[in-house]
């Protein structure tokens, strides 16, 4: 009896190796929490986003706490840390500093123009995603001659896939420009933080972004769409594998964007970087696919 007693014990606690992850970000200029910032371990892309509130709360494996953290949030430089050190405390982040573009208060448009426009039926696949694992996708958009009439840009539309099971879900819009030495995205255009909610109705949203006067940057820019891995975005859906009438739960995050195919390269960031995806797939028919974004043009 002693024997198995000592077995049970020995079995408790080699697998008691989950433990729950959590902190708390704030500014370190106001003290105000950080909201939504992404939080990945680097190694495994393992990770959550902040709360209203600035916390933050992640089942992990006791192991990662040796590893390190990349910390990624608009207007605030990126941060990367051991874990352990974070676990249980308050981290501060540093503010970036930048000038504000003067704003125009009024403008009169009398002529716009629509970029990579869609259908419903263009939407051939979609960007899903787990509960611990935060990425961002971006798509680039090229300047052209055409845009000189039209050089504002006033609003644009994202579009869903067909797996929307909440009525709305947050994520976040970010406009980078284009890094012209490396190719990939650098610094936000825009410094007030963009946040969505996904729609059931006609499948897209549409996201005003007139105010800020962005006129079309002749190098082209990115539009990045950014999940926020909050419990309002958390779902599960049951699903079988094929051959087998198993049912499997799987935690995923709304929403689920809209893909369309592409001959370009396709940009996520995850992990701390940005990385890039040339080769097509036989299951898109040859192509690669990339956010289905439209934009207006305005005078």
């Amino acid at each position: 009896m002693k024997k198995l007693i000592f077995l049970l014990f020995i079995c408790l606690q080699t697998g008691a190796q989950t433990i729950s992850f959590k902190g708390k970000l704030l500014d370190k200029e106001t003290n105000k929490p950080v909201v939504y910032a992404n939080i990945s371990f680097l190694k495994t892309n393992t990770g959550i986003s902040s709360l209203e509130d600035g916390t933050f709360n992640l089942e992990i494996d006791k192991k990662l706490l040796q590893e390190k953290i990349h910390i990624s949030c608009l207007n605030y430089k990126d941060t990367i840390v051991l874990a352990d050190n974070l676990q249980q405390k308050t981290l501060f982040l540093q503010p970036k500093s930048f000038e504000l573009n003067e704003v125009v208060i009024s403008k009169k448009v009398d002529r716009e123009l629509q970029v990579d426009a869609y259908k419903r039926r263009d939407i051939k696949a979609t960007f899903g995603g787990s509960q611990s694992n935060p990425w961002t996708v971006a798509k680039f958009f090229k300047y052209r001659k055409e845009y000189k009439e039209t050089p504002y840009i006033k609003d644009l539309s994202v579009y869903f896939g067909a797996m929307i099971v909440r009525e709305k879900s947050k994520f976040r819009v970010r406009l980078f420009k284009l890094d012209t030495i490396t190719g990939f995205p650098s610094k936000d255009i825009v410094h007030k933080e963009i946040i969505a909610y996904s729609k059931l109705i006609n499948g897209k949203v549409k996201i005003d972004i007139s105010k800020y006067d962005i006129e079309f940057p002749k190098e082209g820019f990115f539009v990045g769409l950014e999940r926020l891995h909050i419990p309002y975005n958390f779902y599960e859906y049951k699903y079988t594998k094929q051959g087998s009438k198993k049912k499997y739960i799987a935690k995923a995050v709304a929403p689920s964007f809209g893909a369309v195919y592409t001959k370009d390269t396709r940009f996520n960031f995850y992990s701390g970087k940005w990385r890039k995806f040339y080769d097509p797939h036989k299951i898109y028919e040859g192509n690669q696919i990339q956010p289905a974004i439209s934009l207006t043009l305005s005078n």
